[in-house]
């Protein structure tokens, strides 16, 4: 590589650099530390394995790219096989956590101990476990990329430990009780844009986009069975629903429902029979379940709006989250004795550790009733 004039080790306090000197685009002599150890035998290693790259046409020279941008530059580039809710997600995760942090650094400035840094920071805020993972998603899926397209030359997030997360049960105030939820299920009764997504997330534990997704075609009436092949995503950019398939695998599966639920879809599957042929409305291009009361498709910023109202004003309830519901379903199944791996299948997990991670509050209860019941038993 003609721009590149040396490669070098030299030591700094106590730390052994592996240094290259180079021409810029420009014109510039420059010099950049690529990375640093602590023992001259693995600075020399590094020293070896920098030439042999340059050898090998492999090595990248640095460029001005901020980690941010290139953080958002990966999402612009995925954004067909992410849904808009996802890469809108992504995009304020970056604004909100990541760019406050990396602040002008450079993509090709990052090392291996500042990444450690990074990890280690994040460890000890006081986000919560949800928004530390999404920023580990983000940032260690950008560099992962750009060391697939060789932008850097080594795959930071390979050496890099993450904390140990800080494992907060759940707060009690982020569930109902079970006598709040039998309210809620008494309350909604009858309100058309509301019963029937509340229910599915109760009975059924599924998202909202796999219940705005929920086609006619989806149930087995006979059988009792939901089957979750989609979801219903809302683009705010260009104002269009699409169908599209769930992220993972695990996501497509078949849910065993209460006959009470069905005898709901039933009775929904007939009043919309006669208002079609009433004329009152016209079927959707994907003849979804769940609607919103102009018989359009279901929203989730529509269905929030109804959802804080009833709440307010039908049972004098603080507001958590809907998908909050959908935890319920796990934590009342998982109480009642009901194994982790169906659990973790009928929500759709990819992985059980997930359902584990995410519930590790309840078996820490039902731990303490196992070992309650075996006293009993014996003593």
């Amino acid at each position: 590589m003609e721009d590149i004039k040396s490669v070098f080790l030299r030591k700094r306090r106590d730390m052994y650099e592996v240094t290259v000197r180079y021409t810029s685009p420009n014109g510039e002599v420059k010099t950049k530390c690529y990375e640093k150890f602590k023992r001259k035998k693995d600075a020399e290693k590094y020293l070896v394995e920098i030439k042999s790259s340059i050898n090998n046409e492999k090595f990248i020279l640095p460029n001005t790219l901020l980690f941010t941008d290139r953080c958002i530059k990966y999402y612009r580039d995925k954004e067909y096989e992410y849904s808009p809710k996802t890469v809108n997600n992504a995009y304020s995760i970056i604004k909100k956590h990541i760019k406050p942090y990396w602040a002008d650094i450079k993509l090709n400035d990052i090392t291996i101990s500042m990444y450690q840094d990074f990890m280690n920071y994040l460890g000890k805020s006081n986000l919560s476990s949800a928004t530390i993972k999404k920023i580990y998603q983000i940032s260690n899926a950008t560099l992962r990329e750009c060391y697939r397209l060789r932008e850097i030359n080594t795959n930071i997030p390979e050496f890099v430990f993450k904390p140990k997360s800080k494992n907060i049960a759940k707060n009690k105030s982020d569930l109902y009780t079970v006598e709040e939820i039998q309210l809620i299920l008494e309350k909604c009764k009858d309100t058309k844009i509301l019963e029937i997504p509340i229910n599915l997330f109760l009975f059924a534990g599924m998202r909202f986009g796999e219940i705005s997704g929920l086609c006619w075609e989806d149930i087995d009436f006979d059988n009792n069975t939901l089957n979750i092949n989609h979801n219903l995503v809302y683009d705010e950019k260009n104002k269009t629903f699409t169908m599209r398939t769930p992220k993972t695998d695990s996501g497509i599966r078949t849910i065993i429902v209460p006959d009470a639920i069905i005898k709901l879809l039933d009775n929904e599957k007939r009043r919309q029979t006669k208002l079609l042929l009433q004329g009152l409305f016209k079927k959707n291009e994907y003849n979804v379940v769940c609607m919103n009361t102009q018989f359009r498709y279901l929203s989730e910023n529509n269905f929030l709006q109804s959802y804080k109202r009833f709440l307010r004003n039908k049972c004098n309830l603080r507001y958590i989250r809907p998908h909050n519901l959908r935890h319920a379903h796990a934590t009342l199944l998982l109480a009642s004795g009901v194994d982790m791996k169906t659990v973790s299948e009928r929500l759709g997990h990819s992985k059980i550790d997930i359902t584990m991670n995410t519930y590790s509050h309840v078996l820490k209860e039902m731990d303490q009733r196992a070992s309650d019941n075996i006293e009993r038993m014996l003593l």
